[in-house]
């Protein structure tokens, strides 16, 4: 079963032209199109509203003072629980009216916009118009164009209809060399900005908000260059791995169990997984070793991480990935990542 909306049969998505996402499904648009174009290509044309909690009292029918969140094309309930007056649904002409505003201020293009979960969630993706590079010496001049650490970078919004996520507004980068995500929050939420159900979403509020976009570039590009220069041997890679399948907790303690110890046999089986990744897809494969900034460093095994998160499977495929690598756990683990690369930095440089 997909996580696509495939309500009445028609899948509810678009994407650009020349990129073909999950099974091919979906609808291709020029990303040159505006996105109420998008939009409509997608097949999104309804919106979600509340309707009234109603329950049957000696023999009438009453109202409460609570609401169910609802499709506005077919009725279908969205929430599994109520929720109250107090609770502003934020629409899908509101995502809209944002990456309207973005495309036309900012140079931003389309990517894709999808519905998923018969609807539950809309999350739409728009691209910069330029890309940064990872590695100090990226930018020297004979620097051959095939050894560069590309970087391009993409605004995700994302918001539920069913009571479960905020609406969240993301600065996503994509490494192009493996098609690795990072969604990254740096320093106190610098590029996460979420506005709760309880206020209604103003885009043009949220763009006077959204200055982090293009001054988030630099940092990052930063902290990834200095992560390209830290180097790591086969044990202190290992360390690394373990920090991140084990919430942070120090590789010593979790050598001191028992090696029949369930919780100590269950994360050797985790960062075995990321060895493996790492030696014939990731960083010390032979597609990617030949850049420098991979080769036996930091940056090389952060991206190890957000691989395995990224591509190497679910039971649901490819739409569970998306799903937990944007929404759950697998995003949660390379935000972890992130955290730990950028306290060893930290801590070089102390």
């Amino acid at each position: 079963m997909h996580l696509l909306d495939n309500t009445n049969g028609t899948i509810r998505m678009a994407y650009a032209t020349g990129e073909k996402p999950w099974h091919g499904l979906g609808f291709e648009v020029d990303p040159n199109e505006p996105p109420e174009v998008w939009r409509r290509q997608a097949n999104m044309m309804w919106e979600n509203v509340k309707i009234p909690a109603l329950y049957r009292w000696e023999g009438s029918i009453r109202n409460s003072d609570q609401f169910f969140i609802a499709r506005n094309d077919n009725g279908n309930i969205l929430s599994p629980r109520t929720v109250s007056p107090d609770y502003w649904v934020h629409s899908i002409g509101d995502i809209i009216a944002f990456m309207s505003d973005l495309c036309k201020e900012a140079g931003y293009q389309m990517e894709t916009l999808i519905s998923i979960q018969g609807g539950r969630k809309i999350t739409a993706l728009a691209k910069a118009s330029a890309d940064t590079v990872v590695g100090r010496s990226g930018l020297a001049v004979g620097y051959l164009p095939v050894n560069r650490d590309v970087i391009q970078n993409y605004v995700l919004i994302t918001t539920s209809f069913d009571g479960t996520l905020k609406t969240t507004i993301t600065i996503t980068r994509v490494r192009v060399v493996c098609w690795n995500t990072l969604l990254i929050a740096l320093g106190e939420g610098l590029e996460v900005l979420r506005v709760s159900h309880r206020a209604k979403f103003r885009p043009e509020s949220v763009h006077e908000q959204l200055g982090f976009i293009e001054e988030s570039h630099q940092p990052f590009i930063e902290m990834a260059s200095e992560m390209a220069e830290v180097r790591l041997d086969d044990g202190q890679r290992e360390n690394f791995f373990l920090r991140v399948v084990s919430n942070n907790t120090d590789p010593f303690d979790i050598r001191k169990l028992d090696r029949e110890d369930p919780t100590r046999k269950a994360l050797a089986t985790k960062v075995n997984r990321l060895i493996h990744y790492h030696n014939v897809e990731g960083s010390g494969s032979d597609n990617i070793r030949n850049l420098p900034t991979a080769n036996g460093t930091l940056w090389g095994a952060l991206n190890d991480v957000t691989g395995v998160a990224d591509h190497w499977g679910t039971k649901r495929g490819k739409e569970g990935r998306f799903a937990s690598s944007t929404f759950g756990a697998r995003r949660k683990q390379k935000d972890l990542a992130w955290t730990i690369a950028s306290e060893v930095v930290t801590r070089k440089a102390a």
